[in-house]
């Protein structure tokens, strides 16, 4: 669909040496917005949002396949050991700096399941370096209460008995079957395009989802936050996230009327709040240097 107006893919060596892609979208901007995808796609759904950041001259984008994900995944739905998509992101920031320029202002951004590799980051070392937060429909850790009472991801299945039993054996030092399969996406045939990566290991899904006291990460989010939810978001409960976010930091939450979970990436209201949003940063960024 987007194949036309798609930027090159780029690469990046890893610590491990393996080579990873991402695409950048340009813009005269000293802001960087480093843009994750959900659980089952790579980066290419998040197109027209981060098209709309770079030609607004908002910022230059950047989107990753992380590792497990894309055209080149190393591995389709599986990482090295929990936490690798931590180091690999580190790797990128450093490429970029080298690549791009290095005193560019660092937002990490995040639709769905990348909402969970955003928040952990907090904590981590490469939150020292994140300037600001930009999650659209994030998912935070399966105790959550944007998480819905019954399981509205029809076609994702999570084999909770095994991450129950992997996660004891985790704690015991055992960790040879953490390459093993823990969730499924039975997306319809006819729906599919070739990219999507459906079926997960447990060290992918632990890599994508904060630890279980994810309260602390949250309140690690000091830098500026902005949270977009559609109002009908079929995912996640969209009214649970004002009060979980406001019990933990400031981040400013916003409902995004007659949007469902995937359409707050193309919405023009949606569209707004960023554009707003990102150019309060540049002038607020403006005023701490005078």
């Amino acid at each position: 669909m987007f194949e036309i107006a798609l930027p090159p893919i780029q690469t990046y060596e890893a610590r491990d040496g393996k080579s990873l892609c991402y695409r950048r979208y340009e813009a005269d901007s000293d802001k960087l917005v480093i843009l994750l995808h959900g659980i089952s796609e790579d980066g290419q759904y998040l197109h027209p949002l981060a098209e709309f950041i770079s030609k607004k001259g908002l910022a230059q984008v950047v989107v990753p396949d992380l590792r497990g994900y894309g055209y080149h995944p190393v591995r389709r739905g599986d990482v090295e050991y929990v936490g690798q998509h931590d180091h690999d992101l580190e790797d990128l920031v450093r490429c970029l700096r080298e690549r791009v320029r290095s005193g560019f202002e660092l937002i990490v951004a995040a639709h769905s399941g990348g909402g969970g590799n955003v928040i952990r980051l907090a904590r981590k070392k490469l939150g020292s370096e994140i300037g600001a937060y930009l999650l659209l429909a994030p998912s935070v850790h399966p105790n959550a209460p944007i998480n819905p009472k019954k399981d509205l991801w029809s076609d994702v299945s999570v084999n909770k008995r095994k991450l129950a039993f992997l996660s004891v054996l985790n704690a015991l030092g055992l960790r040879f079957w953490n390459k093993s399969i823990v969730l499924r996406n039975d997306k319809p045939a006819e729906s599919r395009h070739g990219r999507e990566t459906l079926e997960i290991s447990y060290r992918l899904l632990l890599s994508r989802t904060p630890k279980a006291k994810y309260e602390r990460d949250l309140r690690a989010m000091t830098q500026p936050t902005l949270v977009l939810v559609g109002e009908k978001d079929e995912v996640f409960q969209p009214g649970q996230y004002a009060p979980m976010f406001a019990e933990n930091n400031h981040a400013k939450v916003s409902l995004i009327r007659d949007c469902d979970h995937d359409g707050i990436l193309s919405d023009k209201a949606a569209f707004r709040e960023v554009e707003s949003w990102l150019r309060a940063l540049g002038r607020e960024g403006r005023k701490k240097a005078l």
